[in-house]
């Protein structure tokens, strides 16, 4: 049923990365903040026509491939301990996704392996650990990165917080599916996420 739960998620915010932008700072995929569904991230959903790609190639220095705010690679965590911090809440802050939405986040510097790439246009991208920890990352179309980066190493600095979907969200999402009665009522439980709001990223050499 989780499986279930997961798909429907995808679907809703993974429909070719091209819908409205209803938000600058939010997100998007298994767990992405879509305001225009009762709070459930569609932020990637977003036409990137208008947008202009030039910097997608980055700024290559000594230390990886540069991308948003002038970062560095050192100092980067593990996953899981940032997933950690998130949980802990230690060192939280109040951070505005839009439209009144508000969660407490805290100051992460994450360096993983990317597990999957928005492959329209690059702008988001999940980090993943070998027994299934992961965290959706957003660039908030702030900047954009190459979509063929699954399996490279980076290290990315922004705002870490966890989404979670509610059972009412979730049913929702289900009936617009096109889910029968009796596969909606099976969903019972909420879906927690984690996901991070970046301003800065580095591609390892």
């Amino acid at each position: 049923m989780l499986r279930i739960l997961y798909l429907v998620i995808f679907s809703y915010t993974l429909i070719s990365c091209g819908g409205n932008e209803t938000n600058t700072t939010a997100d998007s995929h298994e767990g992405h903040e879509h305001h225009d569904h009762a709070g459930h991230d569609h932020d990637h959903d977003h036409d990137h026509a208008g947008h202009d790609h030039d910097h997608d190639h980055g700024e290559a220095k000594g230390d990886g491939i540069h991308y948003g705010l002038e970062i560095t690679p050192d100092g980067g965590i593990a996953l899981p301990d940032v997933l950690a911090k998130v949980k802990s809440e230690e060192g939280a802050t109040e951070l505005d996704l839009g439209e009144g939405n508000m969660v407490k986040a805290v100051a992460a510097k994450v360096e993983g392996n990317v597990s999957e790439v928005c492959k329209k246009a690059g702008c988001w991208l999940k980090l993943a650990t070998e027994d299934g920890q992961e965290i959706f990352i957003t660039t908030s179309h702030e900047f954009f990165v190459p979509v063929d980066i699954v399996g490279k190493t980076v290290v990315v600095e922004g705002q870490a917080y966890k989404s979670v979907t509610t059972v009412d969200e979730l049913r929702h999402y289900a009936e617009d599916e096109g889910q029968s009665a009796e596969e909606i009522a099976k969903i019972t439980e909420p879906v927690t996420e984690y996901k991070l709001l970046a301003t800065g990223l580095v591609i390892k050499s």
